[in-house]
């Protein structure tokens, strides 16, 4: 009996996507048309339209980026959910973007000049000079990311750190029209948390969400747990152990190799309303429609909002995560980011509340899958 509620546990928590472009865009989950409804003021016919529209954008952007070469700045779905924008440095590839079905977009600054800048950015120390006029609780540097539709890199700091937030793209080459500097009320902070719940327990302590199974255990953040740190459920079950995690630094991605006889299954915590699918891992563009789920707020929605931010954490800077205006809460940490059927990774952090709404980041899962060579589990 003990073994049936295990692996009934595990069936429920061990997540993935729904609403598959391959084999389902024509019916969405209505766990996620809900969501969709709810955050993004959509119908269940825009919705399906909406996912679809955004997968097919991968590709568009994907096969510009190999044919516009170093003249490539970017691509972004645009507010209206259907205008795929593709900025270009060379008027004469204008024809050429509007061939494949996007708008084009003249810019000055190439993608390759303004990520250079946000890597060069990485390898800097970025902190603060302490200085009287400066207030340690509003000053610092909260994380910074290529704003493709912007054109720009932008910096974004608490109200005292503006002008240090300046002088570091200066230290990288840029001058005033290739960056901004955006100001924000808080700092990011990671999502773990030690409240209890019907999640996963690091140590028999700490509380985060499973991001999504492979076939060997599941993924989750960096943050959640160290090498060697044990998983269990909340009942005290066994889940693993953690084989890899890396947190700060270049990911915040863990991998908890589950323990023998583990029920590993494609589909995440539908929270009521049955197994959400999952189909592969393909990853969105900017501007495209991403869904989260996590054992503290559930499913919510939002959009992309940049690629391969840096996030400086109070443990240290991550870099390579993606952001987007979803909302997320203390325990969500880990839980998976979908778009349609297609996994797109586990919850990192942010700032904000799904109160009053936030900024959430998370660590893509491709990423995770190639550093451990891990297979997804697909419904």
């Amino acid at each position: 009996m003990e073994l049936f509620k295990f692996l009934a546990f595990l069936a429920a928590v061990l997540p993935v996507a729904y609403g598959a472009p391959t084999q389902a865009t024509t019916s969405l989950h209505p766990k996620l048309l809900a969501a969709m409804k709810r955050d993004l003021g959509l119908d269940a016919e825009q919705a399906t339209a909406r996912v679809a529209r955004d997968i097919w954008a991968t590709g568009v952007i994907e096969q510009l980026r190999s044919s516009a070469g170093d003249s490539f700045a970017g691509a972004w779905i645009a507010e209206d959910g259907t205008t795929l924008n593709v900025a270009v440095t060379d008027q004469a590839l204008a024809a050429e973007v509007t061939a494949a079905g996007a708008t084009p977009a003249i810019v000055a600054n190439s993608f390759s000049k303004l990520e250079g800048a946000k890597l060069a950015l990485d390898n800097i120390d970025i902190n603060q000079p302490e200085t009287l006029a400066a207030d340690s609780a509003n000053s610092g540097i909260a994380a910074y990311y290529v704003d493709v539709a912007a054109n720009k890199l932008v910096i974004e700091a608490l109200a005292d750190s503006t002008a240090h937030a300046e002088s570091l793209a200066a230290q990288v080459g840029l001058v005033a029209s290739e960056f901004e500097v955006r100001t924000v009320e808080a700092m990011p902070t990671t999502l773990a948390t030690v409240l209890g719940g019907d999640a996963y327990y690091i140590n028999r302590s700490a509380r985060c969400s499973i991001g999504f199974s492979v076939t060997t255990g599941f993924v989750s953040a960096g943050h959640c747990g160290t090498q060697g740190s044990s998983a269990t459920t909340s009942s005290g079950a066994s889940l693993g152990t953690f084989s890899g995690s890396v947190f700060p630094g270049n990911a915040d991605m863990s991998y908890i190799r589950t323990v023998s006889g583990t029920s590993l299954q494609g589909y995440i915590d539908g929270y009521g309303q049955g197994n959400l699918p999952v189909s592969g891992s393909t990853a969105s563009a900017t501007g495209s429609s991403i869904c989260r789920s996590g054992s503290t707020t559930g499913v919510h929605c939002g959009t992309v909002r940049a690629l391969g931010a840096t996030v400086n954490y109070s443990q240290g800077r991550v870099t390579g995560l993606t952001q987007t205006n979803v909302c997320a809460e203390p325990g969500d940490s880990g839980g998976s980011f979908y778009t349609g059927s297609q996994a797109q990774g586990v919850t990192s952090g942010g700032s904000g509340d799904c109160t009053v709404g936030g900024t959430t980041y998370f660590q893509p899962v491709n990423e995770i899958l190639s550093t451990y060579g891990l297979t997804l589990v697909r419904a």
